[in-house]
């Protein structure tokens, strides 16, 4: 198992564009594979590095023999994926700028040693921007 080449995938179960877009145009990842239209798009932090997220389309996902789509759509926050930072502030302004909406202002949390703040994906997956250098 390879767990230090992990890739985080979404599935987009609401509105594919949206979320390409929110990625694009507000993250500011690079479509390596696939576009607006899905199923699936692989993204890159710059063109010249390899992909390190995606989306994928939930309703694509039955090609699995055996996979079932949960109902609901309320966010369950079993999974968090953590965005490290050496920028934390400065990170924060140019995502908020770009419209990204969070839940609070960047804070030190004595217990876990850092600084971090939260966001959600049109999806309403949770991000975590952190860091962790004890500054």
């Amino acid at each position: 198992m390879k767990f230090n080449e992990t890739t985080v995938r979404i599935l987009v179960r609401k509105n594919y564009g949206e979320c390409f877009e929110f990625y694009t145009q507000k993250m500011g990842l690079i479509p390596v594979w696939g576009d607006r239209n899905g199923p699936y798009t692989s993204f890159a932090v710059s063109s010249d590095t390899p992909p390190c997220f995606a989306i994928f389309l939930g309703d694509a996902m039955p090609m699995f023999q055996g996979y079932k789509q949960p109902d609901g759509d309320t966010p369950t926050d079993t999974l968090v994926a953590v965005i490290p930072t050496l920028d934390l502030d400065g990170d924060y302004l140019r995502l908020k700028e770009a419209g990204v909406t969070f839940i609070g202002e960047p804070q030190f949390i004595e217990e876990w040693g850092m600084r971090c703040t939260y966001f959600r994906d049109p999806e309403g997956n949770l991000f975590e921007l952190n860091d962790a250098s004890g500054v």
